[in-house]
């Protein structure tokens, strides 16, 4: 019984690929989930989110997050070791004991392949998981429905506009003082003013209240003399009524199962987009080896900005192909399949330009 043991050249690149995304992905993953974290706080601020739900967002965005960026965390790693391995002399050594991109390719390929079958799971299973989470635990935080992100000596508007209150005092024990509401119901424009409130909820129906005390009420219509004018001493003014919203789930939150039975472009174009996130591994992998060939002298970081530049122009051409499949520009057996095509064409045609016909027939395709 034979045992499958990996090469010395194996090992040797899958230890410092390994190595070197561990880092890139760290990387991306702090830049990316800060540009979330913004986005999520704002909506703190805005009432529109609850401060709890914040953290399981987070979570649940770098499961996401992560999916998302193993292409290019994998091209730019393979980028950085290879450009190592050439400002080193590393490769030449390799070259002159004979080793050559065919091997080279090998020992990518063999980090690389079991890494496309991980993110072929994460993206047809777990990622439409992911999402709806995201959309369950939104639903369920905008059921709870309590007036969020309140501050005081500011305007605080809910509602889109229907609701607005200035506190000018929140005491700790969440007492307010010099309250203003501002209040649109059928057509009707209510506002008042009291010297102190609180918030109340109704334990039977879930309500949230503000209680004012000592203060006046004017109610009219807007552009209409006739306003109605009232004193109290104690005035409740509902803020937020109990729901029950349902979690409505969308195309992107949908599992790979349903995509392939509606066979809608939209569908079609989200199952080809959880498709496409493998399959670049397997693209950028192929294209990495000819990019990282940089001259010793100019360093490991020579050819970043071409990587660089080749997922962006890669992202572009995903999007128009998505717009194009939205559209019916283009039918779906094509969609998104020649963006592919495109990156090992080109892959291929920089090999052939370094090399020559010759040898890439002889020694990556082992043809005579």
């Amino acid at each position: 019984m034979s045992v499958f043991k990996l090469k010395i050249i194996d090992r040797l690149f899958i230890s410092q690929l390994s190595k070197m995304m561990l880092g890139v992905m760290t990387v991306l993953s702090v830049i990316l989930l800060s540009q979330r974290l913004v986005r999520l706080f704002s909506k703190v601020t805005a009432g529109e989110l609850s401060i709890d739900a914040v953290l399981s967002l987070v979570a649940l965005n770098m499961g996401l997050l992560l999916i998302k960026i193993i292409p290019v965390a994998l091209l730019l790693s393979i980028l950085l070791v290879l450009g190592r391995m050439y400002r080193d002399h590393e490769i030449t050594a390799l070259f002159s004991a004979g080793i050559g991109f065919k091997q080279i390719y090998r020992s990518i390929f063999m980090f690389s392949l079991p890494l496309c079958a991980l993110t072929l799971y994460l993206s047809l299973v777990s990622a439409p998981m992911l999402m709806q989470a995201v959309e369950e635990l939104k639903t369920q935080d905008q059921n709870k429905l309590d007036i969020r992100g309140i501050s005081e000596g500011r305007f605080n508007e809910y509602s889109q506009g229907d609701l607005v209150f200035y506190v000018e005092h929140i005491s700790d024990d969440n007492k307010m003082r010099n309250v203003f509401i501002q209040n649109r119901q059928h057509g009707k424009l209510g506002i008042t003013s009291s010297k102190r409130g609180e918030m109340r909820v109704d334990p039977e129906t879930g309500d949230r209240f503000i209680i004012l005390q000592d203060g006046n009420r004017y109610e009219g219509v807007p552009g209409q003399a006739d306003y109605k004018i009232t004193k109290f001493k104690e005035y409740g003014v509902v803020v937020a009524q109990k729901s029950d919203i349902l979690v409505t789930l969308g195309t992107k939150e949908k599992s790979t199962s349903e995509l392939m039975t509606l066979g809608s472009p939209r569908a079609m174009s989200e199952l080809q987009r959880r498709w496409s996130i493998p399959l670049a591994i397997i693209s950028f992998a192929f294209l990495a080896v000819p990019i990282s060939r940089v001259s010793p002298r100019a360093g490991m970081y020579g050819n970043l900005l071409t990587a660089i530049l080749v997922y962006i122009i890669f992202e572009n051409f995903m999007s128009l192909s998505h717009s194009w499949l939205l559209k019916g520009v283009i039918s779906p057996w094509l969609g998104v399949w020649w963006v592919h095509v495109l990156m090992l064409g080109f892959a291929a045609l920089m090999l052939v330009r370094i090399h020559g016909v010759k040898y890439v027939k002889t020694r990556l395709l082992g043809q005579s």
